[in-house]
């Protein structure tokens, strides 16, 4: 490999991190804003999205989710799943803020065969969506899943929409700001 390609390897993976930050960022902001069902208006399409966080932690990570026979099934890559494996195994207890509502509940690591299972069950078409599977082309193969179990409904301000006060305040500065000719 010559100079040429390794700067090159290193610049796409450099800009492919950049790409998955952004879009983790720009899904969080979503939810946080209350947007997140609109990411979840048509599942056959953008697929769904559900963010989890262990409560104590800071961080919070937006992923693909699937409903799949009563289980909540969530998709990371395995970067994202190392960044989290200890506190997994320590406290599964996580929130969960999902289409339908703010859950406390448990996350486990499936096995290697309860995931071929579902590999062979749940297409990747319905798993991540048509739109998404069109451009970037994720398979359930590349991505480790997680099976979420909803324990009670949650209430309070440090929810999904805790931030809705951005549209508000965004609408009034538009509203004030003289238009310049």
């Amino acid at each position: 490999m010559d100079v040429r390609e390794r700067v090159l390897n290193l610049k796409n993976n450099g800009t492919e991190h950049l790409k998955s930050s952004l879009l983790q960022k720009a899904k969080l902001f979503a939810w946080e804003t209350g947007l997140g069902p609109v990411l979840n208006v048509r599942p056959d399409v953008l697929g769904q999205q559900a963010v989890f966080y262990f409560p104590g932690r800071s961080g919070k990570i937006s992923c693909a989710c699937y409903e799949h026979n009563g289980a909540i099934l969530l998709a990371l890559t395995e970067k994202e799943l190392e960044s989290i494996r200890d506190i997994l195994v320590q406290n599964p207890g996580v929130e969960l803020w999902l289409r339908n509502g703010w859950f406390t509940g448990t996350v486990r690591q499936l096995t290697a065969d309860e995931q071929q299972k579902i590999e062979e069950n749940v297409s990747d078409e319905q798993f991540f969506g048509f739109m998404l599977r069109s451009v970037v082309k994720p398979t359930l193969k590349d991505h480790c899943l997680l099976e979420a179990t909803r324990s009670a409904p949650c209430t309070g301000t440090n929810g999904p929409g805790s931030k809705a006060w951005v549209w508000p305040l965004a609408t009034l500065l538009l509203l004030f700001t003289k238009r310049r000719k």
